[in-house]
């Protein structure tokens, strides 16, 4: 008897293989491909919006499948007198919001109307404007269900010329019954004039502040350098990576700067300018501009408004590892645009007084929502609940 050779078994071994997919197949044990679903967009519609109050309605915007949905159901409501109140949210399950109160009698002015959403109120600490700290800015670290604040602003005081052998103290409180607050003492830099806090995110224990810092050598309203503090295991180092310089001024006023982040990445934008990026997870950051984005910005410019009395800076926000671009079209309706990481524009949702479209990348329309109650008002969530100042 002749023994089977490597190639008579290894021809054997390939007509089995074959043989058995043909099985699997046929008895319907082929292995799936399960479609990629892409981003989901959450987004609030302003309803029943008046001089004194507004209500919110959650939307869902699926990026992939261009397609909208809302319960039509209220989840907050707002009493706004002389637009105090402001609404920063977060999204997930529960949804998330952040208590403001009236300057006038200091009564909170947001509340929730479903178990959908948790009104989150900040320790007392970080409410008010502090008499030795001034303004303060503070954000939202989930994994540890507490909110970390800063002072908004530190400046030289006459006859002192820098800020050296001063310090930055970051405080963090949690919300969970008898939590105290823990504190990060952090010396600045030598040679700043001034550290102005521009964006924060996470905890004492895996975060990061980015500030604006002038220098001695400068003039104090010029733009000043972009620092990193990063902060790790109650520990924190200055990483200098940038200027403001670089968007043609400085990122200090809130009304003229917009930053979204995505992951470790944080997108900024000043006034009529480009958008630029850091990655803070980066053993070495460094401000970026991100080609394929700012193409599509300068197009988005191109094609807006041609009757703007001041340049329109465009907005940034992010969720579900998407970035969001809001800026008007020609008739001054809001579009909002969600790129991936690469700058690829994913679909695109329009709101006028009337209605609420989805788009997908090459604009073809998906789904229309009508919204008598909700003329074009919507609001993006914020991924840290980010707020500064904090009045």
């Amino acid at each position: 008897m002749k023994t089977m050779t490597s190639r008579s078994r290894s021809i054997t071994a390939t007509f089995t293989s074959i043989l058995l997919a043909v099985v699997l197949v046929a008895a319907g044990c082929a292995p799936k491909v399960v479609p990629v679903e892409g981003p989901q967009i959450s987004a609030m519609m302003l309803t029943n919006v008046r001089a004194s109050a507004y209500d919110t309605v959650p939307l869902q915007w699926n990026i992939r499948q261009n397609t909208l949905q809302s319960s039509g159901t209220s989840v907050l409501h707002a009493n706004n007198t002389n637009s105090e109140g402001r609404l920063c949210w977060r999204s997930g399950s529960p949804l998330l919001a952040v208590q403001h109160w009236s300057h006038k009698d200091i009564l909170p002015l947001l509340t929730a109307t479903s178990k959908d959403l948790n009104v989150l109120v900040p320790p007392v600490t970080m409410r008010y404007v502090s008499a030795t700290s001034g303004f303060l800015t503070r954000w939202y670290a989930p994994e540890e269900n507490a909110f970390v604040a800063v002072p908004a602003l530190l400046s030289v005081s006459l006859p002192q010329k820098t800020l050296d052998g001063r310090t930055i103290t970051i405080t963090e409180h949690g919300l969970a019954s008898g939590s105290k607050a823990q504190t990060l003492t952090v010396p600045v830099p030598s040679g700043l004039i001034q550290v102005i806090v521009l964006y924060g995110s996470g905890s004492t224990s895996n975060g990061f502040v980015l500030v604006e810092a002038p220098e001695a050598r400068t003039d104090i309203n010029m733009a000043g350098s972009l620092w990193l503090l990063r902060m790790n295991s109650g520990k924190a180092t200055w990483i200098r990576c940038g200027y403001a310089t670089a968007f043609g001024g400085d990122l200090i006023s809130p009304g003229a700067v917009s930053f979204a982040r995505v992951g470790p990445l944080l997108y900024m934008t000043h006034t009529h300018t480009k958008i630029g990026c850091i990655d803070t997870a980066a053993i070495s950051p460094s401000l970026t501009f991100p080609e394929t984005i700012n193409t599509f910005l300068t197009k988005l410019y191109r094609e807006g408004p041609t009757d703007a009395e001041r340049p329109i800076l465009v907005a940034l926000a992010s969720d579900d590892g998407a970035l969001i671009l809001e800026y008007p079209d020609v008739y001054w309706n809001s579009v909002y645009y969600a790129v991936d990481a690469s700058g690829t524009v994913l679909g695109s949702l329009h709101a006028d007084k009337t209605s609420i479209m989805s788009f997908d990348a090459k604009g073809l329309q998906g789904f229309t929502l009508k919204t008598p109650e909700s003329p074009g008002y919507i609001s993006l969530p914020s991924i840290d609940l980010f707020e500064s100042p904090v009045s």
